[in-house]
């Protein structure tokens, strides 16, 4: 069983070593082809034309462009960040009962 695998991955090895083998042989006689084509630059010589000038007219433009600016909330109460006293917990967690009566403030009349 194992000289028939080491026989497949021999022949495996040889397949892709002569594939590369064939590239590289061709790609170097392509070169050499197209080196034996090259008969020299041809140079054209180009007459210029009369050169006609004119003064360029200045017309006023006005370009808008817009600037987004992202206002974060990371706690998501509604109040930005940077008015937020507390910006990491929302308000509806944040309890004041100062007369220690256990009602919240916010609900006491």
């Amino acid at each position: 069983m194992k000289k028939k695998k080491y026989f497949f991955f021999g022949l495996f090895v040889l397949a892709a070593f002569s594939m590369l083998a064939v590239q590289f042989f061709a790609r170097a006689a392509d070169e050499n082809e197209s080196g034996d084509d090259y008969q020299g630059s041809v140079i054209k010589t180009i007459q210029p034309a009369s050169v006609v000038t004119s003064q360029a007219q200045t017309t006023p433009s006005t370009s808008t462009s817009t600037i987004t600016t992202t206002l974060r909330d990371s706690d998501g109460d509604g109040i930005l960040d940077k008015n937020d006293p507390h910006p990491t917990i929302p308000e509806i967690y944040i309890v004041e009962d100062n007369n220690k009566n256990g009602i919240v403030d916010k609900f006491e009349n």
